[in-house]
């Protein structure tokens, strides 16, 4: 059995549970973290896991377990650690996410000004969340032979498929779950809301999530006299957001590029819901349409179009006859793309590449 070592600066932000689902589930390979943060870890446990302080510590470190890889999640570690790789003479998988696209204004600025090409140079391997992303990196100037589209996956074993008819009470629930944050475009959902609410009798938005922007939102939910119908839930567990999805009707996510340029790669909160057999509407941004097939799984608006994605909405509760049919579809795609297990071979197949090719030079 191989040994990648896992570069994170911080385990684990409570968003990045696709990274755990990822460590936790590779069978050719054992993973060691090595992270500068401990946070969470009630929530993914996981051993071994390494704190250093310096790059030399993060040397000594690798060099004393004898991994065959390192794995850096997100641009910012593999420009951090590319040293270490560099001295260890170890290949490197690197894997951007969103945020760390070099696109984002204060990222490349902060980090990758300097030295981003030497990234590119001295990295064997990136992977990207999307098609949309690779063409990011690849304006950036990182060969396009070295970039490999790597879906996030989820477990649709913890998503089972029920199927969406028209409520009996004839009441309408939209669902939208995210960390509230500007480029999730909650502020632009709620705008979008106020619109369907005037047009539509009995419909509620619920959101399930925390983060900076929430007072901010809950002062435009007030402005717009929506306190009946809009419930911000917080941060809530993954059980409740499962039973929140088997209560929604149909689910919204209105995603968009924020004022520094940060960007979503595809959100799995979109993938869990098409699993659950959750008609969506979302936005044509990053890789988005990648997943959600306009007019089949779901609905597809302008990004920063608020007038745009009520129209979408509207015209989802409409068509609620074909709530079925986009949700089957949706269950379909979402088993076939972006399945947790054929996800995780697809990376123990890179590591295996990379490792033997390297051996081979």
């Amino acid at each position: 059995m191989g040994k990648v070592a896992v570069v994170r600066t911080e385990y684990l932000p409570i968003s990045e549970t696709f990274i755990y689902n990822e460590l936790v589930n590779l069978t050719k390979f054992s993973p060691v973290v090595f992270t500068k943060k401990l946070v969470n870890l009630d929530k993914f446990p996981f051993e071994p896991i390494i704190q250093y302080e310096r790059k030399k510590d993060l040397l000594s470190h690798v060099q004393n377990h004898q991994v065959d890889l390192i794995h850096a999640r997100f641009g910012i570690a593999g420009i951090n650690v590319l040293k270490v790789k560099q001295k260890a003479n170890l290949p490197m998988i690197t894997s951007f996410h969103g945020f760390d696209l070099p696109s984002n204004q204060r990222v490349y600025e902060k980090y990758y000004r300097d030295r981003i090409q030497d990234l590119f140079e001295e990295g064997e391997l990136f992977t990207v969340a999307s098609r949309y992303m690779k063409n990011i990196l690849m304006e950036y100037g990182c060969p396009e032979e070295k970039i490999v589209v790597h879906y996030s996956g989820i477990d649709i074993h913890h998503f089972p498929f029920e199927p969406k008819k028209k409520p009996h009470d004839g009441e309408i629930i939209i669902l939208s779950v995210g960390r509230l944050v500007h480029k999730k475009g909650m502020d632009l959902l709620i705008e979008a809301f106020s619109f369907v609410s005037e047009n539509v009798p009995h419909v509620k938005l619920r959101i399930a999530g925390d983060g900076p922007l929430r007072e901010k939102l809950e002062n435009q939910i007030k402005k717009l006299n929506l306190t009946e119908k809009v419930k911000l839930l917080g941060a809530i567990s993954h059980g409740e957001v499962a039973q929140e999805m088997r209560n929604a009707s149909f689910f919204v996510l209105a995603s968009h590029t924020d004022y520094n340029g940060n960007q979503e790669g595809i959100p799995n909160v979109l993938k869990e819901a098409m699993a659950c057999g959750l008609p969506v509407v979302s936005t044509r941004h990053a890789g988005i349409p990648e997943l959600v097939s306009h007019g089949q799984s779901g609905f597809l608006a302008e990004e920063n179009d608020s007038q745009d994605l009520a129209k979408w909405m509207i015209k989802m509760i409409q068509n609620e006859n074909k709530w079925y049919e986009m949700g089957k579809k949706g269950r379909e795609i979402v088993t076939k793309d972006f399945h947790l297990q054929k996800q995780v071979q697809q990376l123990e197949f890179l590591y295996t590449n990379i490792i033997n090719e390297c051996k081979n030079k």
